[in-house]
């Protein structure tokens, strides 16, 4: 070591530098010594990012400079610790560094990451093995122990745990008789299926609620559109068994853009339940749903209705909301109304049931083309409107 003391004028030291001197050999021989296992290898490395002395696997890396390398960037990010990453010569290692004391050095030992996993695959294989041979000892054990003592309950537990993988969470272990030692494992088998028993009730009660509610809209409780097209199919498939008709409403609020424009949503919202629950108490004993087909839009399925008396109900729907009396300055009429479309036909083969809801919607549609407020059957012979 050296140093070197600065002058100021007129006397007295103004600055000092030191000097110090660092033997590589000495640095090379620590890392000779250290990298002894198969896949290590030892490295320092200055604050610069050149690489001063290095096991002799290494040895080519020594004096170059590896600053923009991402392991040098983690090297010298902290004082010491540990990373997973490819070294200078691009083999994948799991290093551990330090910084050497008083410098920015870092002295960094690193094992090849592959030598790492070989040796935990080799260990794993060996446990595999001593598994095995512990499990012939005990199949050799089982069948010396005797069939009646041993072989016969492990059979029998063995069926009682088939049932179970099956889905018979009814069966017990204990309706059979056993020796005392197999007695807690039998009673651990029941516990078992009672529990699963009771955890499968109740992922059946989730479950069928959470189809409720996906079937649900969540503004007006209604059915949805999803709610909808199951009812439909299945009504569908009855009313071609009972050769009886099947009656389809559909519905949309006149001008409810512009309600929404006027009043703002949070109204938008309050008009759509209101006409939700009018609907409701319309359809109470004839619907078999009402739901919300979308947006402003309702639909009402009627079994066993034909189609004058699907277009009196529809007309008492158009009447019953009219009499709600909600306020709609920008409707003709200065309050909210309904236009309505009406079909009700048995059903014939090959048909299915979007035929009933593409009849129902052009009546409606025909509805509104009318001036809306009005109640339109498919049939152009029933024809229902307000005055």
């Amino acid at each position: 070591m050296a140093t070197f003391p600065v002058m100021k004028e007129g006397g007295g030291v103004t600055t000092s530098v030191i000097v110090a001197s660092l033997d590589l050999r000495w640095i090379g021989e620590l890392a000779a010594g250290a990298a002894q296992g198969a896949g290590t290898e030892v490295f320092v490395i200055d604050g610069g990012g050149t690489v001063l002395a290095a096991s002799a696997e290494e040895e080519q890396l020594v004096g170059k400079n590896f600053a923009g390398h991402e392991l040098t960037k983690e090297l010298l990010a902290k004082d010491e610790g540990t990373t997973t990453t490819r070294d200078f010569d691009g083999t994948s290692r799991i290093l551990g560094f330090v910084r050497v004391p008083w410098t920015k050095a870092r002295l960094a030992v690193g094992v090849d990451e592959s030598v790492v996993h070989n040796g935990i695959d080799r260990e794993i294989t060996i446990a595999y093995v001593q598994l095995g041979v512990f499990g012939m000892l005990v199949l050799l054990a089982a069948w010396f122990g005797g069939e009646r003592l041993i072989l016969r309950p492990i059979r029998s537990l063995v069926r009682t745990a088939t049932r179970f993988g099956r889905g018979d969470l009814r069966a017990r272990a204990a309706d059979e008789p056993w020796m005392a030692e197999f007695e807690p494992l039998a009673a651990a088998f029941d516990d078992m299926a009672r529990k699963l028993a009771a955890r499968e009730e109740e992922l059946k009660i989730a479950n069928q609620h959470l189809e409720e509610l996906a079937s649900l809209d969540g503004l007006t409780g209604l059915a949805n559109r999803r709610g909808f097209d199951r009812e439909l199919d299945h009504a569908w498939r009855h009313a071609d068994e009972l050769r009886e008709p099947l009656a389809l409403i559909m519905i949309d609020i006149d001008h409810f853009k512009l309600f929404n424009d006027r009043y703002g949503h949070v109204q938008g919202d309050a008009c759509l339940r209101a006409v939700g629950e009018t609907l409701s108490l319309v359809a109470l004993d004839k619907a078999l749903i009402v739901a919300r087909y979308g947006g402003e839009e309702f639909a009402l399925l009627l079994p066993g209705l034909d189609i004058e008396h699907a277009v009196a109900l529809a007309e008492e729907a158009r009447r019953s909301i009219e009499e709600l009396l909600m306020t709609h300055a920008e409707s003709p009429c200065g309050i909210v109304t309904i236009s309505i479309g009406v079909e009700s036909r048995v059903p014939e083969g090959g048909q299915s049931a979007a035929c009933l809801v593409e009849a129902a919607d052009r009546a409606l549609y025909d509805a509104k083309r009318r001036g809306r407020n009005t109640v339109v059957a498919h049939s152009p012979l029933l024809l229902s409107s307000a005055s």
